[in-house]
């Protein structure tokens, strides 16, 4: 008989068990891949409701208004109307308001609601032409209380119609901005009366919007 070498014998058991160790190679490479794969990172836009902190839900074109009463003086600054174009979302534009009040945007618009990060102008100006009311404050003039009663006001005027973005702006010159389609309005504090009075006025009053009836 003859007889093996103890090195030959030794590498025949270590192919005869060299399966065992497949399946620690492959839990091994997963936990060294999961440990160093980093995780995607949302892009800083509005379009993945990066900064939204509660959403508006709408679900319906709105309630019928009647036309506006000839005469009468809405609330606000005009500005010229800059169109309604659509643009490419790599491109940026240069609006003639801070904030913009129309003018060529994005085909998304923003998810309507409350942010604690301000959505591109490209985005927001959709949300304008689509009917919506635009409550941008200044985060460093506009704190705590005066905050809450912001977003507790935009949370009672979904109600009549949740067409509402409320977003923090840094470069603004004032506490509060209002803006709608055409019309902007500046306040140095937070004032329920007017900023109810500006939403009744413009609230799905925007070209999209037919009496009341405005795009969902």
């Amino acid at each position: 008989m003859t007889n093996r070498r103890p090195s030959q014998t030794m590498k025949a058991r270590l192919l005869s068990n060299s399966w065992l160790l497949i399946p620690f190679s492959v839990v091994g490479l997963v936990v060294v891949l999961a440990l160093t794969q980093k995780p995607k990172q949302p892009q800083h836009d509005a379009k993945n409701g990066r900064g939204l902190v509660e959403t508006f839900t709408v679900t319906d074109p709105g309630k019928a208004l009647p036309p506006p009463s000839p005469g009468v003086t809405l609330p606000g600054t005009t500005f010229p109307n800059l169109g309604q174009k659509h643009v490419p979302e790599s491109q940026r534009v240069k609006y003639n308001s801070n904030p913009p009040t129309s003018g060529p945007h994005y085909e998304r618009p923003a998810a309507w609601g409350i942010y604690d990060r301000p959505p591109l102008d490209e985005r927001l100006v959709h949300n304008l032409e689509h009917g919506g009311i635009i409550i941008s404050y200044n985060p460093d003039r506009l704190k705590g209380e005066e905050l809450a009663q912001i977003k507790t006001l935009a949370k009672e005027l979904t109600a009549t119609n949740p067409r509402i973005v409320v977003t923090p702006r840094k470069n603004l010159d004032t506490a509060i901005v209002l803006t709608a389609w055409g019309y902007l309005q500046k306040l140095d504090r937070f004032d329920s009366q007017k900023i109810k009075a500006f939403y009744d006025a413009h609230i799905a009053r925007s070209p999209e919007c037919q009496q009341g009836q405005c795009p969902l």
